[in-house]
């Protein structure tokens, strides 16, 4: 054969139109030329592959030629040997004289006909077996390549694929040794590799290297964007609304603490949904009444309780929601008024959520089953750290072994 497949060549390999001999040196030609094996195909979608198979022709440093065995040779001679080793065998006895020479040896019964490449390159000493095998896989990628580009592009429409010249045997051809070696489609898996998973209540959430997040069909495009930066490792951001309502304690110069001090439960730094919240602090000794204020921004009082007997008191107006309020108790003993918080103690703030962040929760709730994942996420970003740690504390439960999963209820914990 020339150094070269002639157009003529090319064409008759393309339409399966040589006779099964011819095509078998044609393939065997392909094997050891890229170039020809890349006007063959013909298509930009092989162009990686062919790259790859063109490397699998250079040496490595300090890699030594390789020389056929007597058993190789002597299965070459009696054509017991397989397509690959065959391909491999041929390649190697064009540039070895010393393989060339043994081969003639064993073949005392009759000539064997070698053949011809043309290639005399000073590279094809150094195809070896391992070299030659791994090019001939590549063959066959590139082949199963080319075979779904056709598919893809013959539509049952009638319209014209994109590549009118690219070539494929059809699937189920044996008449030459690329079709032997060419893997069938149905045997090929086209699923990328998860990156993620967590079991989620009954649920698998999953996210694999293309982006594809799968457990959560239905949930809305925000939910899905929440739980796929989770899963591919994103931090979680505090909420700004967090460190607002966060005063640092307040540092007293020379002044002795009062030992008529109290402290306030909550609610304090957070978040929270009710409109209507229960407030509760930690009784004063000797205390006979309390009395709760409730402040705006501004410090205007807008609600109080009536005097109390009581530590917990739930406030009797609705509070406006997306609002910041301030609080503080009033105890009464001997007479005397005693207020908390009081320094160092930080001051008594919490925020009522938006209506438009309740509803994006009561929206995600109704989804069934629940996703823990997910409501832990949203509860985080809209700075409900208590319910966040519940849904996180969940996630764990169900993956005991989930880096994610733990350094979710980590990152929450780490807010309070």
């Amino acid at each position: 054969m020339a150094e070269h497949l002639t157009e003529q060549e090319i064409h008759l390999y393309r339409s399966q139109a040589e006779d099964p001999g011819r095509r078998q040196i044609t393939a065997a030609h392909l094997a050891v030329c890229p170039p020809c094996l890349e006007r063959v195909l013909n298509s930009e979608h092989s162009m990686v592959a062919v790259n790859a198979l063109t490397q699998s022709f250079f040496p490595a440093a300090g890699e030594e030629a390789f020389h056929l065995s007597p058993a190789e040779l002597k299965s070459y001679v009696t054509g017991s040997s397989d397509t690959a080793d065959q391909i491999v065998c041929e390649s190697h006895l064009e540039s070895c004289e010393q393989c060339d020479r043994e081969l003639r040896r064993l073949s005392t019964v009759q000539p064997v006909s070698k053949i011809q490449f043309g290639r005399q390159s000073s590279t094809s000493g150094f195809l070896t077996p391992m070299r030659l095998a791994a090019a001939v896989a590549l063959i066959g990628i590139i082949a199963l390549g080319a075979l779904v580009w056709w598919q893809r592009s013959s539509r049952p429409d009638g319209r014209e694929s994109v590549n009118k010249g690219a070539p494929v045997a059809p699937a189920n051809d044996r008449s030459g040794p690329l079709a032997v070696l060419t893997p069938q489609p149905e045997n090929v898996s086209s699923n990328p590799a998860v990156v993620a998973s967590l079991k989620d209540n009954s649920r698998e959430i999953r996210l694999n290297q293309e982006g594809k997040l799968s457990g959560l069909e239905g949930f809305d495009e925000s939910s899905q964007k929440m739980v796929k930066g989770a899963l591919a490792g994103e931090g979680l951001p505090k909420p700004k609304d967090l460190d607002e309502l966060s005063s640092p304690p307040i540092q007293l110069l020379g002044e002795a603490p009062s030992e008529n001090v109290f402290q306030l439960i909550g609610p304090m730094g957070k978040v929270i949904t009710e409109q209507r919240p229960a407030f509760s602090w930690r009784p004063l000794s000797g205390a006979t009444n309390y009395v709760v204020g409730i402040f705006d921004t501004n410090f205007n009082l807008v609600a109080h309780s009536s005097s109390l007997s009581t530590t917990r008191w739930t406030v009797d107006v609705p509070l406006q929601r997306g609002q910041i309020y301030s609080w503080e108790v009033t105890a009464t003993k001997d007479g005397k008024e005693f207020k908390a918080p009081v320094a160092p103690a930080p001051s008594a703030q919490f925020r009522l959520i938006e209506e438009d962040k309740l509803n994006a929760l009561s929206k995600l709730k109704q989804q069934k089953p629940a996703s823990h994942l997910a409501l832990g996420l949203m509860y985080a970003r809209f700075g409900l750290v208590s319910d966040a740690e519940a849904e996180f504390r969940k996630l764990v439960k169900d993956n005991p072994d989930s880096a994610v999963a733990k350094r979710l209820l980590r990152t929450i914990q780490s807010w309070r």
